[in-house]
């Protein structure tokens, strides 16, 4: 048993170093799911493929995003900068995404 408690204590001590960790590395600009599917769907993009080619995104990420699925409830950088550099990207969703970004700064 004594062999156990210092071995506990080094799992604890490592599980913590990492949530430390991924405390620092967390992208910084979250943005909520939900926000976008909103703004999607009040601007007449009801279907899976029109809301794909209106983000520039694969329909499987934005089923995610229109489902409201993602574990998290937010979309990483790289999904962010794919839905803006996107031409077709809907004014409201791209003001939306915008007005989340400046309040993070």
């Amino acid at each position: 048993m004594s062999e156990s408690t210092p071995r506990r204590q080094s799992l604890v001590a490592r599980l913590e170093k990492i949530r430390r960790l991924k405390d620092v590395h967390a992208p910084g600009r979250k943005i909520p799911i939900q926000l976008i599917a909103d703004a999607l769907i009040k601007d007449g993009y009801v279907s899976l493929d029109k809301q794909a080619k209106a983000l520039g995104l694969n329909r499987a990420t934005v089923w995610t995003i229109v489902k409201t699925k993602h574990k998290l409830g937010y979309l990483n950088n790289k999904t962010v900068r794919r839905i803006l550099a996107n031409p077709d990207t809907p004014a409201s969703v791209r003001e939306t995404v915008r007005t989340l970004l400046d309040q993070e700064n």
